[in-house]
């Protein structure tokens, strides 16, 4: 018998109708010579916190080291515990111990597969959590007012993940506005891919922008 493999997704048909453009912005960066961080990704960086109604935008190298960078940015070290939804939780996971913390994980709530804001709250208390990922979903938005409410009442940091919910909105705000630091992925196949890997961090607080700066580079 024979085997006609069908692949699951096909990359080459997200860029086909762009292949001219993408292939004259590559020459570009080359013939610039920037070929890590430069002018390209700081007009990227400018460009891509004005879309979210920020202030900052820290692009790093993927969707993964920005949880991570941002996890240490706001003071997430050995020991700590990190809130985590349970069901999109391996990337989240993964940076949470590749910080030394403790991953606690909430469950879901009915009818919309994002972080149950009621769980939430019954394990924010005092120095029991130094920080919640929130994971916006296929293009939706968390219960992410009632869980900044939640996390600004005991101290807690929130941390957006938009990984998939790049341009997600509601009352006028835009996914990546209502937390302390949001990090994004732009892996092909997320709802914002690039041509390659690439993240980025945003944020309204200069501070946290700025140790994210630092760390993206040796530490």
């Amino acid at each position: 018998m024979s085997q006609h493999l069908i692949p699951v997704n096909s990359l080459l048909r997200h860029v086909s109708p762009y292949q001219e453009e993408l292939a004259a912005a590559a020459t570009a960066v080359v013939r610039s010579g920037y070929f890590v961080l430069g002018p390209s990704v700081q007009s990227f960086e400018a460009a891509f916190a004005t879309y979210c109604g920020v202030n900052h935008c820290i692009g790093v190298g993927n969707g993964t080291d920005a949880l991570e960078l941002s996890l240490r940015a706001v003071g997430v070290e050995t020991g700590d515990r990190v809130a985590v939804v349970a069901n999109a939780a391996m990337y989240g996971t993964s940076a949470v111990l590749a910080c030394g913390a403790v991953p606690v994980f909430i469950d879901i709530a009915p009818g919309n597969a994002t972080m149950d804001a009621t769980l939430l709250a019954s394990v924010l208390q005092p120095a029991a959590v130094k920080a919640v990922i929130v994971t916006h979903l296929y293009g939706q938005l968390a219960d992410i007012e009632s869980i900044v409410d939640l996390c600004r009442a005991h101290g807690v940091a929130v941390m957006e993940d938009c990984a998939q919910a790049h341009g997600a909105r509601r009352s006028g705000r835009i996914a990546g506005s209502f937390g302390d630091i949001t990090s994004f992925s732009f892996y092909p196949t997320k709802n914002l891919g690039a041509l390659g890997d690439g993240g980025a961090v945003v944020t309204n607080d200069p501070e946290l922008s700025e140790r994210v700066r630092r760390l993206r580079q040796y530490g």
